[in-house]
């Protein structure tokens, strides 16, 4: 009986909200570190309501479900803040990077001019274009597999295993990387351009043939085995 009083509760919150503001206590819950409103059900739900899993099956957003969402999130993010997570160089780098991509979001009518599209000429936009070619080049993708061993001979052994078939690269991954996170996925570490991998890879990556293995190659401490499984060619778009 107290669980539905609460759902029905929160349900009046989310999709009446404004309809109580006489009401002297805005707060719907409190945890260790903070506490939730109305207002911030509301926003969860609307944020939640723009994905793509919920906008095609609105079912799932019952009130409870968002009040768990809200109350789970927001309990992590006080924890973490707790332990002073915030304050680690690269946590706080990747959460200054959204929060900037955020604010151009809500700021960009205010910060980019409005351009007089009507006013500028068919020579004015082909010099443009090509004063900045670089900007309209899609860039030649890798796809990439690795091996990490910090022996030199052990390296060597695996690259000879795999290349007589004795073992496959991705059970080599698994089986001998010191990269555990790359190793679970039979040493997939993703598919992107050349600029945006480890620059002391790079050399290495850049030349590999499709499908093929590499020697080993000695990066800093350690000796790395890569395969290029897929490539795009760059794109100039007119």
């Amino acid at each position: 009986m107290k669980r539905l009083v609460v759902v029905i509760v929160i349900m009046f919150l989310i999709f009446c909200c404004g309809c109580s503001s006489d009401m002297a206590e805005n707060t719907i819950a409190r945890f260790e570190g903070g506490n939730i409103t109305k207002e911030d059900l509301a926003a969860h739900y609307k944020k939640l309501k723009m994905e793509s899993r919920y906008r095609n099956n609105p079912e799932q957003l019952t009130p409870e479900f968002v009040f768990d969402h809200a109350l789970n999130m927001e309990m992590i993010i006080a924890k973490g803040l707790n332990e002073k997570l915030h304050l680690d160089p690269w946590i706080r780098q990747e959460i200054h990077g959204f929060m900037s991509d955020l604010f151009l979001k809500v700021m960009q009518n205010r910060l980019v001019p409005k351009i007089d599209k009507e006013n500028i000429s068919e020579e004015e936009i082909k010099r443009f274009y090509k004063e900045h070619k670089e900007n309209y080049l899609k860039k030649a993708l890798y796809g990439i597999k690795m091996v990490k061993i910090d022996d030199k001979e052990n390296a060597e052994s695996v690259v000879s295993n795999i290349k007589e078939g004795r073992v496959t690269f991705e059970d080599a991954a698994k089986r001998y990387s010191t990269d555990k996170k790359s190793g679970s996925k039979g040493g997939f570490i993703g598919i992107r351009s050349l600029d945006k991998f480890r620059g002391n890879w790079r050399p290495a990556i850049k030349n590999l043939k499709l499908n093929k293995v590499s020697d080993p190659a000695k990066i800093d401490d350690d000796y790395y085995i890569f395969k290029l499984t897929q490539k795009t060619e760059p794109y100039q778009s007119s």
